[in-house]
């Protein structure tokens, strides 16, 4: 018997069965490519604030462990550079907890001078397993070991959106494009900074977007359709 490879990779029932196992193949995934965060935050802290120095720290940092991505910044006094984490997330609500989830956080850091400091700009993205689930159920994106790549690229989405104001808020739900064909919906919250890191800031904590589930065309309410779809000539009748 022969298996047609497209009709597996497109058949709804077949992805949705596996959302499951493979949303938990990339957090495991990921979780063995952990990043020493703390080493990496003490090598960028020894960067040389000119061309040169950024140029050897962005070398230092490229290929290591859980380091998604590596970027000088156009002044090439600067760099950025995002990382790719597993942690267990405790939601807050009044001061109390209302659930504790796994997720994969992606920790995006700029690093650069600001009034003749070096200092570090932290924002952050995650994934919880029901949103990776999602994704696998309602797209078409590789699955297998190509997942946790993909889902790599959706965070470098979401960071990329988020800095040029492309997030959509609708009746107090908020969106940012996906790469796939599709929105990441969930919202703005802040992270307690980690405190091997040794950084610091006013009150401790960074903005972290929370992605809470995938939305293809197929699920999205008509206003916020029309909004992603961001077309003047689309228009409610």
């Amino acid at each position: 018997m022969q298996m047609n490879h497209a009709a597996f990779v497109h058949s709804p029932a077949i992805r949705a069965s596996l959302k499951r196992g493979w949303a938990r193949q990339a957090i495991t995934t990921a979780e063995r490519i952990a990043p020493d965060l703390p080493g990496l935050i003490r090598i960028a802290a020894d960067m040389r604030p000119n061309s040169k120095g950024v140029e050897r720290l962005a070398k230092r940092l490229k290929g290591r462990p859980g380091v998604t991505r590596v970027s000088i910044d156009h002044d090439r006094m600067s760099l950025t550079f995002t990382t790719r984490v597993v942690r267990a997330v405790e939601i807050r609500a009044d001061t109390e907890t209302a659930f504790v989830e796994t997720s994969l956080i992606y920790l995006r850091t700029k690093v650069g001078m600001a009034d003749r400091r070096l200092c570090f700009g932290l924002s952050a993205v995650s994934f919880c397993q029901h949103a990776l689930e999602r994704l696998v159920e309602r797209s078409n994106v590789t699955l297998g070991t190509g997942l946790l790549r993909q889902i790599d690229i959706e965070a470098h989405a979401i960071f990329k959106a988020w800095r040029r104001g492309a997030r959509i808020v609708e009746a107090g739900d908020e969106y940012y494009p996906a790469d796939t064909h599709g929105l990441w919906a969930g919202g703005h919250d802040e992270m307690a900074m980690e405190q091997d890191w040794n950084l610091s800031n006013a009150c401790g904590r960074l903005p972290i977007f929370s992605a809470r589930t995938f939305l293809s065309e197929a699920e999205m309410r008509p206003t916020v359709w029309l909004r992603w779809k961001d077309d003047p000539t689309c228009r409610m009748g």
